[in-house]
């Protein structure tokens, strides 16, 4: 398309606050185009080896950094195997060359600065990769031969999310730690312990009276991921404050179990799932088989596999893969391929192992469902926080069942990477089979004299400069205090159920309301009155009355209902629970200073609090609140365990955990998830770990289930 067409076809809108900017399609979508990558040109000579080794190993490093350590991959996983096979491939081709080269080859670590670390027994080796049905074949017959038989394979979900160890000693629960660099990895047992799928204690007898061996020690391997539905829930309450969507559930749980805050990782709700071992003492406890582990840590009570299948050939264990991944996308955790595993331990040991991976199993990675469709335009959505989406307008497409016609493009960076330009035919795929993304351009395609698309330099609801967020790839509109994207985004924050849940108050009436110039903050909302309403569209004298009403009954929420509404970075439920406790009222926490904050909140969000009340303008908010709240304390109803800071560790006999958090917090109390000075109760159960021995050390008095009923029932 001749440059001057294309800039014809630009069309630019501000709407209600989202700054759109659309082209002209020039043709369909289609769904059935094939991405072809370009070709890589073979090193005509060892000189030419040598470089591009030096360049693969270098680019690998930087993916694994951005994969392991900050779980912010910059490309697919399909780009990045192409990169590890292309390695691999001139290595063996060059070895002299490779060998000559100072810089090292890439060791997968997820290792991070702040978390101990801790050697694994037996190490904790990945797994190689097949692409085709080929190399699945050659593995199954390469083993075959090998053992001269035929023999029985396990067919297994490939499980996207974070490689983790657990070690059990004595059926209890010790520690958790990442693959790390195979050899040692992090210790996460803090926040493993917050998964509530990890069992604290294997099940030493069954529902029939049978009995479990319980091995002296067992290194179990396994998985922490983000199942799909949870991973959908934290993007619909993202998206619903104005907060930039999550782009992939592995990327999430590994942040997740990484996090230096513990009320982080107790508000998103991981899940762990176990397949394999390591150490296994006495050895005579160790399975024979991959079917007999399988049926014995379900014996344990352990989270398991959905499904496994045990086949007898290449041609069952091509079909089983395949049948696999038909119905991946109705499988609770996201997968990314099937694991293909001897059956037989003891005929492993005839196998033995590579530096990196077993040589008796195999990953099988299923091609990402992709389809090919036209750019048509941008979307610069503006959050409450004043962060600035960018949205990519697609001409509709059929992708994995659905219908495509958006996707999240996270940040302007990743606009620049990807050089996105309008009119452009670019490849969507499913991340994590979840949500769709945008992971290339056909340049093939592309009209003629496009230019790179311009990022706004002002917010497109106000008009303001726009800044670079810190620590993430965003920007941010400046004009927190009178930007009407910002002002309606966080009115209806405040309006929600989370918060102080005002019913019949919606987004078109809180724009409505900042329009007229009537409300632009929380706290004058209370200053409502029915003529105001009336005047509003579709509100009558009785519709108005009923919202009135429903304003006067808020004033009655929880203070902390109140703190969350305030919209404080990194401040959500259970944090604001935990500074109503603290600071009792909305005035103390207004006036609050670095050294009022306990080590509870972590140093991140303490941080951002202080940030915050460093506004004049939010601490003004706080204290308008303050005097429109009848009680900005904890209600009469709730009083008995007011002021306690309680701490959870281990397994009580009847009550699971989310019933102590509700009986705790329905009385007054605040359920918190590290253990400090100013813990006031430690309940513990069976299989209480590093929580109870610091309360020991701390004094601080130990509950049982019994003991905490008591409490609960004291006037």
């Amino acid at each position: 398309m001749p440059r001057s067409s294309l800039l014809k076809g630009l069309v630019g809108a501000l709407v209600g606050g989202i700054w759109f900017v659309t082209a002209t399609p020039s043709s369909s979508a289609d769904s059935s185009s094939v991405f072809s990558p370009a070709p890589i040109t073979a090193p005509t000579s060892p000189d030419a080896a040598r470089q591009r080794i030096a360049a693969l190993r270098a680019e690998i490093a930087h993916h694994d950094a951005l994969y392991f350590q900050k779980a912010a991959p910059e490309i697919t996983d399909a780009a990045y195997d192409a990169l590890k096979r292309e390695l691999r491939a001139l290595e063996t081709t060059y070895p002299a060359e490779a060998a000559a080269i100072a810089q090292p080859v890439p060791i997968v670590d997820d290792h991070n600065d702040g978390f101990a670390k801790v050697a694994h027994r037996t190490p904790m080796l990945s797994l190689d990769k097949a692409y085709t049905e080929a190399e699945l074949r050659a593995f199954c017959v390469k083993t075959t031969t090998k053992l001269g038989q035929t023999t029985n394979f396990v067919v297994e979900p490939k499980i996207d999310g974070l490689s983790v160890s657990a070690i059990y000693e004595h059926g209890k629960f010790v520690r958790a730690s990442t693959r790390g660099n195979g050899r040692e990895g992090d210790d996460i047992t803090a926040n493993a312990r917050m998964i509530r799928s990890l069992p604290h204690e294997l099940r030493a007898s069954n529902p029939d009276g049978t009995h479990n061996v319980i091995p002296d020690i067992i290194e179990l391997r396994g998985e922490i991921f983000l199942s799909r539905a949870e991973f959908t829930r934290l993007n619909r309450e993202r998206f619903a404050e104005g907060e930039p969507q999550l782009a992939h559930p592995r990327n999430v749980a590994a942040g997740t179990i990484k996090s230096r805050d513990s009320n982080e990782t107790a508000e998103r709700h991981l899940d762990i799932v176990f397949y394999s071992w390591g150490t296994c003492e006495p050895t005579s406890s160790s399975p024979t088989t991959q079917q007999a582990f399988h049926a014995q840590a379900k014996a344990w009570g352990l989270p398991v596999l959905e499904t496994f299948q045990v086949v007898p050939s290449a041609d069952e264990a091509w079909a089983a893969v395949q049948a696999l991944g038909q119905k991946r996308a109705k499988l609770v955790a996201p997968i990314d391929g099937a694991v293909l595993k001897l059956d037989d331990v003891v005929a492993r040991t005839k196998f033995g192992e590579s530096d990196h991976a077993p040589n008796w199993a195999i990953a099988y990675k299923y091609a990402p469902e992709r389809a090919v469709t036209q750019l048509r335009g941008f979307t610069i959505q503006v959050g409450r926080t004043g962060l600035l989406t960018p949205v990519a307008e697609l001409a509709p497409v059929a992708l994995a069942g659905s219908t495509i016609a958006r996707a999240s493009l996270h940040n302007r960076e990743q606009i620049a990477r990807l050089d996105l330009r309008l009119g452009d035919f670019v490849f969507v795929e499913r991340a994590g089979e979840i949500i769709p993304e945008i992971v290339g351009v056909d340049v093939t395609r592309r009209p003629l004299q496009t230019e790179p698309f311009a990022f706004p330099t002002l917010c497109p609801a106000c008009n303001s400069p726009v800044i670079a967020a810190e620590d993430v790839a965003a920007v941010l509109c400046a004009n927190s205090t009178g930007c009407p994207a910002q002002l309606r985004e966080r009115l209806a924050h405040f309006a929600g159920k989370s918060c102080v849940d005002i019913k019949g108050l919606g987004v078109a009436t809180i724009a409505e309301l900042i329009a007229s110039g009537h409300v632009r903050t929380p706290a004058e909302l209370y200053a409502l009155k029915l003529e105001t309403l009336a005047t509003l569209s579709g509100f009558r004298k009785k519709s108005s009355a009923q919202l009135l009403a429903e304003i006067d009954r808020s004033r009655r929420a929880d203070l902390w209902r109140f703190i969350n509404g305030l919209s404080i970075p990194r401040v959500g439920p259970a944090t604001a629970k935990l500074l109503a406790k603290r600071f009792a009222s909305m005035e103390k926490l207004a006036a609050a200073q670095p050294a009022d904050f306990s080590a509870d909140l972590g140093k991140a969000t303490t941080q951002a609090i202080l940030a915050y009340l460093a506004v004049p303008n939010n601490r003004a908010l706080m204290l308008a609140l303050a005097k429109v709240i009848p009680r900005a304390e904890l209600p009469s109803t709730a009083t008995r365990l007011k002021g306690e800071t309680f701490v959870l560790t281990g397994r009580l006999p009847t009550l699971s955990r989310e019933e102590v958090v509700r009986l705790i917090e329905a009385a007054g109390g605040v359920v918190a998830s590290n253990v400090t000075k100013t813990t006031d109760y430690v309940i513990a159960g069976t299989d209480a770990g590093e929580k109870l021995t610091k309360a020991q050390k701390l004094n601080i008095p130990i509950l049982d289930e019994m003991k905490l009923l008591q409490l609960l029932k004291s006037d």
